[in-house]
C-alpha cells in the first residue's frame, strides 16, 4: 500500500498535473473596448477576474456583455401569497475583431428558493443566489475562454 502511494505521488508531481482552478488567470485577456448590455453589475463581478480593458496592447478588439436576470413566482399558496421564486441568469459574450465574430456562448443558472416572510431577509438571500449563480458562471466563462 506504501508502495502504490509512493508511486501515485511521484507520477502525479512528474506529469504537471495542475488543479483546474490553481490559477484563474492563465491567460490574460485585454480589449481594446468593453461594451455592457443589461445589469452592469452582473456583467462587472462577472469579469472583473479575467477581463482589462487596454487601448494599448489588447488581444482583441471588442467584447460585448449581455445579462438577464429574472425572478418568476413559481408556486402560489390558496391565498395568493408566493411560496417559492425561481432566479434565473443568463449571460452572453461575444468577441469580436475587426467586425468579425471570433467568439460567441450563451450562459444560463437558476436557482430554486422559497419566500420568506421577512421582506429584508428575501432581499439578502436573493442578493446571496445572484452571487452564487454569478460565481458558477465565472467558472465556466473561464474554462471557456482557456480553450
Amino acid at each position: 500500500m506504501k508502495n502504490f502511494l509512493l508511486i501515485l505521488i511521484f507520477l502525479l508531481t512528474s506529469c504537471g498535473y495542475q488543479p483546474l482552478y490553481s490559477n484563474k488567470n492563465n491567460k490574460e485577456f485585454s480589449f481594446k473596448e468593453i461594451e455592457f448590455l443589461g445589469d452592469k453589475n452582473i456583467n462587472r463581478s462577472l469579469v472583473s477576474t479575467i477581463i482589462k480593458k487596454d487601448s494599448q496592447n489588447y488581444l482583441y478588439e471588442k467584447i460585448i456583455l449581455k445579462n438577464e436576470k429574472t425572478i418568476i413566482e413559481t408556486a402560489r399558496d390558496s391565498k395568493g401569497v408566493p411560496e417559492s421564486y425561481r432566479m434565473t441568469i443568463n449571460f452572453q459574450i461575444t468577441i469580436m475583431d475587426q467586425e468579425k465574430i471570433i467568439k460567441e456562448k450563451n450562459f444560463s443558472k437558476e436557482f430554486l428558493y422559497k419566500n420568506l416572510d421577512n421582506k429584508f431577509d428575501l432581499y439578502e438571500y436573493e442578493i446571496d443566489v445572484q452571487e452564487s449563480l454569478i460565481r458558477k458562471i465565472t467558472e465556466e466563462l473561464i474554462i471557456y475562454l482557456n480553450l
